[in-house]
């Protein structure tokens, strides 16, 4: 049986005084019992080639809905029909985050269509329409309808990198670059004008002072941090028993920390809170969780690379692959590019259609760099051209929106013909042949190049020409080999010799990129 754990912890660090005898304890719980089907596991965790399964088979979790969908009433989202389209498209993720701002939820609704009238908040209102929130009391109606929207995304197979603390969400006039708005911290339930809880009283007042919400562990501010606590609880208690959660502690902390020595022990402290409730709850399940690092200096994201209580890589900046390979191999765990970020700075989304050939060379690419979580943006991004904008940002019809709906499907059905993923390394080189971009994996049985147009570029014509790979894992013999188009499935199928770890073919011309899955049948 493999763990999502299994890594040194008789360790003390010098920021806490928490016991690591009690994490073992944790993990020998989270071990023991657990069914041949769990829903998501690390595989072969604590090592290079630790990977993803989902009820016991490799997993390529791919694509998004709206990041917003936990805002929001299906008048301003409709989230059943975008877990339906995507089911529909081979498409399998998304990425979100409960809403910590009351008039964030109030804009979302506004801009997509929906009434205020059917708008729910985590937290109990003291008096209807109030605004003013106890943070000691949560609002049932808004946490089953969380749960009801997770256990549709749970039926239709996708999964969720639930965002548990959304760091932006403390936005303010005074940070750089960002939204001024007034509907972020000026809306926060912590924010002591918006509740009754004496214990966020230290965090009013100077906007400086809202920093502070990570400095509660340190600053024994033990109401602030019961309050804190219960809110990864609660989001705990409501998807312990789904089949299709994965958690990440703080989205985007970056750049609303002030004491990095006082937020590192908020950080062990709330994570810890995560897995021993989880365990409590669910004996035997694995509980998969990481945190993003996006912007954080190369220490600060080591620390947290390190600790053995995070099993995932989750970076929120630009990805290169470079990064997702040798970081993989430095922590030995998996990488996770969140947010579409790619390497020439753009961020890629669906409601975007000339952004097609773009966002499926991203997803290829970082496929091809063993990555098996990619999320795509659904809202506009700034930098793309299109004057025929549905009227309300999220809440659209997806069904033709963009055609990378159409290469999702040739994504997914190539990833299900893959019998050997597990195996399949970074071992192979192009030696001769197109494209900018050439990645190569392979195992003893199996192995896949990928040969793309630049970053950036598209409609890059390439003639046809021979395509040598040299340094492959095969062991020696016959093989069959499809060429496959990335934007429109098979293309070509035949039988190749592998001797000594190369080959060579002849590829048709192509535009922008070509993929070459070669195999033994009945393998």
């Amino acid at each position: 049986m493999s763990t999502n754990f299994a890594r040194p912890i008789f360790v003390r660090t010098a920021e806490t005084t928490l016991v690591w005898i009690g994490i073992a304890t944790m993990v020998m719980a989270a071990t023991t019992g657990a069914s041949a089907a769990e829903g998501l596991k690390l595989e072969k965790a604590g090592t290079k080639q630790v990977y993803f399964t989902h009820n016991d088979k490799p997993l390529l979790s791919f694509g998004g809905l709206s990041d917003f969908i936990f805002y929001a009433a299906s008048d301003a989202y409709d989230h059943v029909q975008w877990a339906d389209w995507a089911a529909a498209h081979g498409i399998n993720h998304i990425r979100a985050y409960p809403p910590l701002s009351w008039k964030h939820i109030e804009k979302f609704t506004k801009e997509n269509g929906g009434s205020l009238e059917n708008m729910l908040f985590p937290y109990e209102e003291t008096k209807p329409g109030s605004r003013k929130f106890d943070l000691t009391r949560f609002n049932k109606d808004y946490w089953k309808r969380f749960r009801r929207q997770c256990e549709y995304l749970q039926s239709k197979g996708i999964i969720i990198h639930l965002l548990m603390w959304n760091g932006w969400q403390l936005r303010a006039s005074d940070t750089p670059g960002r939204d001024r708005s007034g509907i972020d911290w000026a809306g926060h339930f912590f924010n002591p004008a918006n509740n009754v809880n004496s214990f966020t009283d230290h965090l009013g007042g100077d906007l400086l002072n809202r920093f502070r919400i990570y400095h509660s562990v340190a600053d024994k501010k033990s109401g602030l941090v019961n309050a804190q606590k219960a809110w990864f609880q609660k989001l705990v208690e409501v998807t312990a028993d789904l089949d299709n959660v994965y958690y990440d502690l703080v989205h985007e902390i970056k750049e609303h920390h002030r004491d990095w020595a006082k937020v590192r022990l908020w950080i062990e402290q709330m994570t810890l809170t995560v897995r021993s409730h989880s365990i409590s709850l669910r004996p035997g399940k694995p509980v998969i969780i990481g945190m993003d690092t996006g912007g954080l200096s190369e220490k600060q994201r080591n620390w947290i690379f390190t600790r053995p209580y995070f099993d995932l890589l989750i970076y929120g900046k630009r990805h290169k692959f470079s990064n997702a390979r040798e970081w993989r191999m430095k922590y030995n765990k998996p990488y996770i590019p969140q947010e579409s970020w790619d390497d020439n700075g753009q961020k890629y989304s669906y409601i975007h259609p000339e952004q097609r050939v773009h966002t499926r060379k991203y997803m290829w690419k970082f496929m091809m760099a063993k990555c098996q979580q990619m999320d795509l943006y659904m809202k506009p991004r700034i930098g793309f051209s299109s004057t025929n904008l549905p009227k309300f940002p999220h809440n659209y019809n997806p069904n033709s929106r963009n055609r990378f709906e159409d290469d999702a499907l040739v994504l997914r059905a190539f990833w299900d013909r893959l019998t050997d993923y597990p195996n399949l390394w970074f071992n192979g080189t192009v030696e001769s042949g197109p494209g900018s971009h050439q990645y190569v994996l392979s195992s003893k049985r199996q192995a896949v190049a990928y040969c793309s147009s630049a970053t950036g570029k598209e409609e890059v014509k390439f003639k046809s020409q021979t395509l040598k790979l040299k340094n492959l894992s095969l062991a020696n013999g016959t093989y069959t080999m499809d060429t496959i188009k990335p934007d429109s499935g098979l293309l070509t199928t035949r039988t190749l010799t592998i001797t000594g770890g190369t080959m060579s073919v002849k590829l048709p011309s192509f535009t922008d990129d070509i993929v070459v899955h070669i195999y033994r049948r009945g393998l």
